[in-house]
């Protein structure tokens, strides 16, 4: 049994997952690479292949949410952090319509004030993506968003030019459409939509409408609705008035194409053991 981590590549990892001695095989990196590993173990021996893979998270925001600010605050963290090369970013942020404009706006001045720099450097909040052709996806994510009609509220542009790394501005669009390429795709960067619901089963819809089912974030003071909504969210991990919070002992992972099993916790140890059952006649 093997735990690998990969990037994206047509062969990451192709000996391993041919290889008839592997039994059991756990991935974790993009939906593309994972789709090869499972071809490997249907060609090789059958073996079990689990799955951790990408996401398009969403992060809904109803009108009695608790504290509008601190879940704008949390909403452009959770985008930021980490250049937004996080499987379980927040990266749509669907807000009622009623308060979409207050929020988009916190969320844009938050990400204007985010010290972007030297990830050595103490002071910095935001780091350079991982490579160039990296970023050059992310920044074709934003153009062709921005060419169907989204808006563009801040950043979308490199910075720190001279510095030799791959930064980007961190970057927030709203009138942002279910069927655009930013709201269906992964883009693994610091890049925020915004799309405003009207209803929570518009939002529902909305939330659910993606491949990916890895993680959900719910803004609200209603008890009965966090459980409704909870349950109606096709999310591996749902947070409620927070986000990214998590607990070793705690199962982690996704459903439909951000992949399957859990990481974590004692519900980790089933994807490495097999059930026997054993008949004795005495």
């Amino acid at each position: 049994m093997l735990n690998v981590v990969a990037g994206d590549g047509p062969t990451a990892g192709r000996a391993l997952g041919l290889h008839p001695d592997v039994d059991v095989l756990a991935f974790t990196g993009s939906t593309a690479v994972g789709r090869h590993f499972l071809r490997y173990a249907a060609d090789s021996n059958l073996k079990r292949v689990w799955l951790e893979l990408g996401g398009k998270s969403p992060n809904l925001v109803l009108p009695d949410a608790p504290d509008l600010d601190r879940a704008a605050a949390t909403a452009a963290w959770g985008i930021f952090f980490n250049q937004g090369e996080m499987c379980t970013a927040p990266s749509r942020l669907l807000v009622h319509s009623s308060i979409a404009e207050r929020v988009t706006e916190a969320v844009v001045r938050r990400a204007e004030e985010l010290r972007v720099g030297d990830p050595l450097d103490p002071a910095t909040e935001m780091g350079a993506l991982v490579g160039e052709n990296h970023l050059s996806r992310v920044l074709d994510h934003v153009t062709t968003a921005r060419d169907e009609g989204a808006r563009l509220r801040t950043g979308g542009a490199r910075t720190l030019t001279g510095t030799g790394g791959s930064y980007l501005s961190p970057t927030v669009l709203d009138r942002v459409a279910p069927g655009m390429r930013l709201a269906r795709e992964e883009v693994f960067g610091p890049v925020l939509s915004v799309l405003a619901f009207d209803d929570l089963d518009e939002a529902v819809r909305l939330a659910n409408a993606t491949e990916y089912g890895l993680a959900a974030g719910l803004w609200t003071s209603d008890l009965s609705t966090a459980h409704r909504v909870s349950r109606a969210l096709k999310a591996g991990t749902v947070w409620v008035n927070c986000y990214e919070e998590g607990d070793l002992t705690v199962p982690f992972g996704g459903m439909k194409q951000s992949g399957n099993g859990r990481d974590k916790s004692a519900h980790a140890l089933e994807k490495y053991t097999e059930l026997k059952t054993t008949w004795i006649q005495l």
